[in-house]
């Protein structure tokens, strides 16, 4: 018979969706629209049909201000019968705008400390992240890549970008 015999409360290093570390990060509620399996976590969403509720995958039309934040992992989900682990359509997650998450990457990207932060919107890697195409989102790659995945910095709301497309200064952007 198995038994554990450590126990900790750490993320494990380069799990995507997983906090990279302690630093301040606020993680807002939101529900999936996307079809069950479609969304993953430590990829990119952007507003759904209500915003500030329901986020959904970027797609070509994606702004900046339309960038809701990075889906987190909470490590409460259940691996199928495969082994894999998904999020179901309509269920609650955590979305993180501000702070340091591991983040899945788009295909051969090898970022670098200090590299600027895309969003991809289009394709089979839309949600993933890179260091040019795409959407840029105010944040920062904060290390290389490991297993197709890396550590990010999320500065927050561009609300810059979200007061120059809404044409106002929308509080609920942080402007």
């Amino acid at each position: 018979m198995a038994v554990q015999t450590s126990y900790g409360y750490a993320t494990p290093k380069g799990i995507p969706g997983g906090i990279y570390d302690l630093y301040h990060y606020p993680v807002d509620s939101r529900f999936n629209e996307e079809d069950n399996g479609k969304l993953r976590f430590g990829v990119g969403v952007v507003k759904g049909s209500i915003p500030g509720s329901n986020v959904v995958l970027p797609t070509s039309a994606s702004t900046a201000a339309d960038f809701e934040g990075v889906t987190v992992n909470g490590f409460n989900q259940q691996h199928d019968l495969e082994g894999k682990v998904s999020i179901n359509k309509n269920q609650n997650i955590g979305v993180m705008r501000h702070g340091r998450i591991w983040v899945r990457l788009a295909a051969s990207q090898t970022p670098a400390y200090g590299d600027a932060l895309h969003l991809i919107v289009s394709g089979n890697d839309a949600g993933c992240f890179a260091t040019d195409g795409g959407v840029e989102i105010a944040g920062r790659f904060i290390g290389g890549e490991s297993n197709g995945c890396a550590p990010v910095e999320l500065y927050g709301i561009d609300t810059a970008a979200a007061t120059t497309e809404s044409g106002e200064d929308n509080p609920s952007h942080g402007g």
